[in-house]
């Protein structure tokens, strides 16, 4: 029976003759949905570069699946010494100077590292998809690919994804004025051929300061006395998490018990399954607890605003003027 990659490579061969034609796009657009499934499904260890502004950060990771269970790791090699790891829902991140554990669940499972997107097929209405020349990235063959906006709205991507097994090798995201803002990409991959072993025991770190972070959440319709919406979205943004949640003030600032403290923070997270932003509502603190009007870190944008005794941040990897339109046109619900 053929093996998985080499099915792979036989569609990814069979797509390519089909690029001459007038439905190059569309044919272009299903196998990098082929590519996403099939990454998904890889076993490896690696070293990839990852660049956030004009921040450099060198990162191993070791992913594994099976039947059951995902895990995988993330540790830094530069810097402070840390490491991240994930069984299924569970993140569990380890900085072993401070002696410190911080224990989390995140409910969408997400990877560790950029990977393609599950819903790639269904882009083709906001971004237009190029295809480029081939390349090499660590020593494995990759096919290109540009995703351009189709407004101004959202950031531009390029894909350099392995023709052989569909994992993403290269990822840079790109501005309105086409520079890169952000971007990973290995420098050293190497396929396993059985998942690795699980090593996210906490034993051998029981004497440290161990931290559970599995904040409770509601939703929003339940939790909120005043619901809110946001007028002004790209197309294709749609509401995809409404959750009340506990503000920094909430916990920090509160002499009650733990179990009298009710959520007061509205967390709203808006996607056009590519890109994303989160809103955040909250009781006005005054000026020096809020961040005031815009803010860029790399490709992070903000936009934070007063609105009567209200204060709304937004923030997300999209153009600024993205945040500071979701943000000015956000109202209550009558």
């Amino acid at each position: 029976m053929p093996s998985r990659s080499h099915i792979l490579a036989i569609f990814v061969a069979l797509c390519l003759s089909l690029l001459s034609t007038n439905s190059f796009a569309a044919d272009l657009f299903d196998m990098l949905k082929r590519m996403s499934e099939a990454d998904q499904q890889q076993n490896y260890q690696g070293i990839f570069i990852l660049r956030k502004s004009d921040k450099l950060s060198t990162m191993r990771v070791t992913h594994g699946i099976d039947d059951n269970d995902v895990w995988e790791s993330l540790e830094a090699l530069d810097g402070e010494p840390r490491k991240v790891v994930r069984h299924n829902d569970q993140v569990i991140s380890i900085f072993p100077e401070r002696k410190l554990v911080i224990v989390r669940r995140s409910d969408n499972k997400q990877s560790l590292h950029p990977k393609l997107p599950e819903n790639i097929d269904q882009l083709d209405l906001f971004y237009t998809i190029n295809r480029r020349e081939n390349d090499r990235i660590a020593n494995h063959q990759a096919l290109v690919f540009d995703l351009i906006p189709k407004d101004q709205y959202r950031y531009g991507y390029q894909y350099w994804v392995d023709k052989n097994t569909g994992m993403l090798l290269r990822c840079d995201l790109i501005s309105e004025n086409r520079t890169v803002v952000e971007q990973m990409m290995f420098t050293s991959l190497e396929y396993l051929k059985e998942p690795p072993s699980q090593m996210f025991e906490l034993q051998q770190f029981e004497t440290f300061n161990q931290q559970v972070l599995d904040e409770p959440v509601v939703d929003a319709q339940y939790g909120a006395d005043i619901a809110w919406t946001v007028n002004i979205l790209p197309k294709g943004f749609v509401l995809t998490q409404n959750t009340m949640r506990y503000s920094r003030s909430a916990i920090t600032d509160t002499n009650a018990p733990q179990e009298n403290i009710q959520p007061d923070l509205l967390h709203m997270v808006y996607s056009d399954g590519l890109a994303s932003v989160s809103v955040f509502v909250e009781k006005y603190q005054g000026d020096d607890k809020h961040l005031q009007g815009a803010s860029t870190m790399g490709a992070v944008n903000a936009y934070g605003h007063s609105l009567g005794d209200y204060f709304v941040t937004v923030v997300g990897e999209v153009p600024l003027k993205t945040v500071q339109a979701m943000a000015q046109s956000i109202s209550k619900v009558p």
